[in-house]
C-alpha cells in the first residue's frame, strides 16, 4: 500500500492532486506526514497561481492580437475582392458601352500648314464640319430617330487622338472592335483655283468639293451634306424637303423606297408621295402609295387613304384610316413619341368625321393643335371642316381667324386653295348656290395650275358643283359636269340622286341613292341623304328607315337624327319628335336649324315657353335663307 502511494507522490497525479490517489495516499499516512503533504500542496497551488497572475496580461494580450490580425487579413481579402469587382464590372460596363456604341465621330482633319498657323487646324475644321451635321440631325420629323438604319441619336462628337497607352486608347480601341461607330476623316488641299475638301466615311468613298478660298464656309456646308447623305440618306432627304429642295429630296425618296432597308421604306414612300402630290394625278400617287403596304407606317397608310378620299372612293378611306389607326396605337411603325400623341388625336378626328360623328372629330382636332399637330396645310383649316360638318358655323369662322401655321413640310397649290375651299365649304353649309358655283370656279382655277390638284377636281369639286347649278337652275351643265364621274366615286353618285331628284326624276333619284349606299356599306351619308328626299316627297315612314339605317352605322351622327325628328313632326308626333332633336343636340349643339325645328315641335307639343327658347337659340345661330324666312313665320 505505501509503496503505491509513494509512487503516486512522485508522479502526475501528486501534482495534479487527483482526489482518489489523495485520499488513499492521506488515509494510510500519519498526522505529520498528511500536514507535511498538504502544507506542500497548498505552496504549489499558490506558485502555480502566482505563475498564471503574471501570465494573465500576455495571454489576453495575445488573444486579441490574434483576433485583430484575423480581422484584418478579412478585411484586406474583402477589398482584394471588392477591387477586383469593381474592375471587372468597370471592364464590363466598357466593353458593353463600346459594343453600342453607334454614334458619328469626325476625326481632325489634316490641312496645310499655312491654314493651321492661321488657326484653322484640322480639329477646328471637324468641328466647323461638325455644327454643320448636327443642324441637319436635328431637323424635326415625325419618325422616331431609333427607327432610322443607322441612328447616331445625340452622339456626334469631334476626336482628338491620345498619345501613348491609356484607359481613353483602350475604349477607343474597344468601341472600333466591337461597335458601329460612323467614323468620318478627311484632308484640306489648295487647289490652282483655291481649295478642295475630302470627307470620307468609313466603309464609303470620299467626296470632294471644291472652290475659292473665300467660300470656305459653302465648302464646309456641302462637305457635311455629303456625310449626312451617306449616313443618314432618309433623314437628308427630309432636310431638302424641310428647306424647299424637293427637287433634290425626291430622287432619294425613290431610292429609298425601292432599295432601302425595310425600316426606311414605308417612310420613302411617305415622303415620296407627298413631294409628287401636287405634279402628279391622285391615281398615280394612290397607286404608288398602296406599294407601301408591306412597309407598314401609320402615316403612309393615312396618306393612301386620303388618296382614295380624294378619288371618291370613301369606303376604302375609311378602311385605311382603320388601318392606319392600329399601326399608330401599336407604336410599332418608328412613330416619333413626340408628335406621337398628336397625331393619334388628328387620326381620331378624321375616323368620327368619316361617320358623321363631326362635333366628336372637332373636340378630337381641337385636342390635337393643344399637343402641338400640324398638318401639310394648316390644321386650322381642318378643324373648321370639321365644325363645318357639325353646323358650327361660327366656330368655323373663329378657327381660321389666325390659323396656326402649316407643318412646312410641302409647300405647293394646296396651301393656296385652303381659303377658297373655306369659303365654298361656308357657302354650301349656308346652301348659298351662287356663291358656291363662284367659289368652285376659284378653286377649279386655282387647281389646275398643277396636274395634282387638277386631277381631283372630278370627284371633290365637280360633285357639288354640279349640284349647285342644278339648285340654280341650270340642270344642262350640271348634268354635262356629274355624267362623267366614276361609278365608285361615292360623292358622285349621291349628287347624282340629288340631280335626279332636282328634276323631279324619283325613281332615277332611288336608283343612284342605292348604288351609293351599295358601294358604301359603312357610311352614313346616302341613307341620310335618301331620307331627305323621301320625307320632301311627303313619304315620312320610308324616310325614318333611311333615317335608322343612317344612325345605325353613323351613331354620333346628328342629320339622321334630325330628320327622323322632322319626319316624327310630318306624322303629327312632335312629342316623340322632341327625344331626335334632344339627341342631335349632343352631336350638334349650334345647328339653326335644329333649333328652329325643335322650337316647331314643342309648340306643336304645347309648349310654348320651351319653344320661345329654342327659337331664340335658333336666331343667335347662322341660317339658311329658307330657314331664316320659316323662323321669321313661326317665331312669336
Amino acid at each position: 500500500m505505501s509503496d503505491k502511494i509513494e509512487g503516486a507522490e512522485s508522479g502526475p497525479a501528486a501534482a495534479g492532486g487527483n482526489p482518489a490517489a489523495v485520499a488513499l495516499g492521506l488515509a494510510g499516512a500519519s498526522r505529520a506526514e498528511a500536514d507535511s503533504f498538504l502544507r506542500e500542496q497548498r505552496q504549489m497551488l499558490h506558485l502555480q497561481m502566482e505563475e498564471m497572475r503574471q501570465r494573465n496580461p500576455y495571454e489576453i494580450s495575445h488573444f486579441r492580437l490574434r483576433r485583430f490580425s484575423g480581422w484584418a487579413k478579412a478585411l484586406f481579402e474583402l477589398s482584394i475582392g471588392l477591387l477586383v469587382l469593381v474592375l471587372v464590372a468597370g471592364i464590363s460596363l466598357m466593353v458593353w458601352n463600346a459594343a453600342h456604341s453607334d454614334g458619328l465621330v469626325i476625326e481632325s482633319f489634316t490641312v496645310p500648314p499655312d491654314m493651321a498657323a492661321r488657326g484653322m487646324n484640322g480639329q477646328v475644321i471637324a468641328g466647323q464640319v461638325l455644327d454643320r451635321v448636327t443642324v441637319m440631325n436635328a431637323v424635326r420629323s415625325n419618325r422616331a430617330a431609333q427607327s432610322y438604319a443607322n441612328n447616331w441619336g445625340d452622339d456626334l462628337k469631334v476626336e482628338i487622338p491620345d498619345t501613348g497607352m491609356s484607359v481613353g486608347e483602350l475604349y477607343r480601341f474597344l468601341k472600333n472592335w466591337l461597335g458601329r461607330e460612323t467614323h468620318v476623316t478627311g484632308e484640306v488641299w489648295r487647289t490652282e483655283n483655291g481649295i478642295a475638301i475630302t470627307a470620307r466615311v468609313t466603309g464609303g468613298s470620299g467626296a470632294t468639293v471644291t472652290g475659292p478660298a473665300a467660300d470656305l464656309p459653302a465648302l464646309l456646308q456641302r462637305a457635311a451634306e455629303s456625310i449626312f447623305a451617306q449616313t443618314q440618306p432618309y433623314r437628308y432627304a427630309v432636310y431638302l424637303t424641310r428647306n424647299d429642295r424637293r427637287p433634290e429630296a425626291l430622287p432619294r425618296y425613290k431610292y429609298l423606297a425601292l432599295n432601302g432597308a425595310a425600316s426606311d421604306r414605308g417612310w420613302a414612300y411617305l415622303g415620296w408621295g407627298n413631294a409628287i402630290a401636287d405634279s402628279t394625278p391622285v391615281q398615280e400617287v394612290e397607286r404608288l402609295l398602296r406599294q407601301s403596304l408591306p412597309y407598314p407606317v401609320a402615316g403612309t397608310t393615312t396618306n393612301l387613304a386620303v388618296a382614295e378620299l380624294d378619288l371618291g372612293r370613301h369606303e376604302l378611306y375609311l378602311t385605311y384610316l382603320r388601318r392606319a389607326d392600329e399601326l399608330a396605337r401599336g407604336g410599332s411603325d418608328g412613330q416619333n413619341p413626340i408628335f406621337a400623341a398628336g397625331l393619334l388625336k388628328s387620326a381620331d378626328a378624321r375616323l368620327s368625321a368619316a361617320l358623321g360623328a363631326y362635333h366628336d372629330a372637332a373636340a378630337s382636332m381641337q385636342a390635337a393643335l393643344s399637343l402641338g399637330y400640324t398638318s401639310i396645310n394648316s390644321a386650322s383649316y381642318l378643324l373648321a371642316a370639321l365644325q363645318m360638318g357639325a353646323h358650327d358655323l361660327a366656330g368655323a369662322r373663329a378657327a381660321v381667324v389666325n390659323p396656326v401655321p402649316s407643318g412646312g413640310f410641302f409647300g405647293g397649290v394646296s396651301g393656296l386653295l385652303q381659303r377658297p375651299n373655306f369659303d365654298l365649304d361656308m357657302a354650301w353649309a349656308l346652301e348659298d348656290w351662287a356663291r358656291v358655283v363662284s367659289r368652285a370656279q376659284l378653286v377649279a382655277t386655282i387647281a389646275a395650275k398643277t396636274p395634282g390638284t387638277a386631277s381631283r377636281l372630278p370627284t371633290t369639286l365637280h360633285p357639288r358643283l354640279a349640284y349647285a347649278q342644278a339648285k340654280l337652275g341650270d340642270i344642262a351643265a350640271a348634268e354635262a359636269l356629274i355624267a362623267p364621274t366614276p361609278a365608285d366615286c361615292y360623292p358622285c353618285l349621291r349628287q347624282r340622286a340629288r340631280i335626279a331628284e332636282v328634276r323631279g326624276q324619283r325613281a332615277r333619284a332611288d336608283w343612284w341613292f342605292s348604288r351609293a349606299a351599295a358601294i358604301g356599306p359603312s357610311l352614313p351619308f346616302a341613307h341620310t341623304e335618301w331620307g331627305e328626299a323621301l320625307l320632301a316627297r311627303g313619304k315620312p315612314d320610308a324616310a325614318i328607315e333611311k333615317f335608322k339605317l343612317a344612325k345605325q352605322k353613323g351613331s354620333h351622327f346628328a342629320d339622321p337624327l334630325e330628320g327622323w325628328g322632322e319626319a316624327l313632326m310630318a306624322k303629327n308626333q312632335s312629342h316623340l319628335a322632341l327625344a331626335k332633336f334632344k339627341e342631335a343636340e349632343k352631336y350638334a349643339p349650334n345647328w339653326g336649324r335644329l333649333h328652329l325645328k325643335w322650337g316647331e315641335a314643342l309648340a306643336y307639343a304645347g309648349k310654348p315657353d320651351e319653344a320661345k327658347a329654342q327659337f331664340a337659340r335658333a336666331t343667335a345661330l347662322d341660317l339658311t335663307k329658307a330657314d331664316r324666312a320659316q323662323l321669321s313665320r313661326v317665331a312669336p
